[in-house]
């Protein structure tokens, strides 16, 4: 081998070495959001990590890495003081390379149809995988027997 050739084997290689360690690692992550359209305060948990406070209007961004579970709970008020939550759902969700849903429904015509054809398993008020797959929304028409606060007119001035 002259040494023409083993130059030109050397600068390939370190040509090739450099352009693996420039090339950053390829992610199977996707970004997804929790919406609450209502006029619950909800409360988002993903894997039982810290919660995060949703105020009536606002979403929150999650990164669906894995198979997980993501905790949802909606108060009437702040969630320290309004007790209970009123609605309370666990969804699992997956994440396989670029795909991230939400998992639901049962496993009947899963090969034949995919999963959540058949409604065996009830996501209302919260509506999943909408807009994009692995969304989830807490929706306008969620219905929750909150106390009404009653104002107290003082007529005396």
């Amino acid at each position: 081998m002259t040494k023409r050739v083993g130059r030109a084997w050397a600068g390939l290689l370190l040509g090739l070495v450099g352009v693996a360690a420039a090339v950053p690692g390829a992610s199977a992550d996707c970004l997804r959001r929790v919406y609450n359209r209502s006029g619950l305060v909800l409360v988002a948990r993903q894997d039982g990590g810290p919660p995060a406070t949703l105020l009536p209007g606002q979403s929150l961004p999650v990164r669906l890495s894995r198979p997980g579970q993501l905790d949802l709970s909606a108060y009437c008020g702040i969630p320290g003081e309004a007790g209970s939550p009123v609605l309370q759902r666990t969804f699992d969700y997956e994440a396989v390379l670029d795909r991230c849903f939400i998992r639901f429904g049962g496993d009947l015509f899963v090969p034949q149809l995919g999963r959540g054809f058949i409604g065996l398993q009830e996501t209302a008020p919260f509506t999943v995988n909408n807009p994009q797959q692995g969304d989830i929304i807490l929706g306008p028409t969620a219905q929750a027997s909150c106390p009404v606060q009653r104002v107290i007119l003082d007529r005396r001035g």
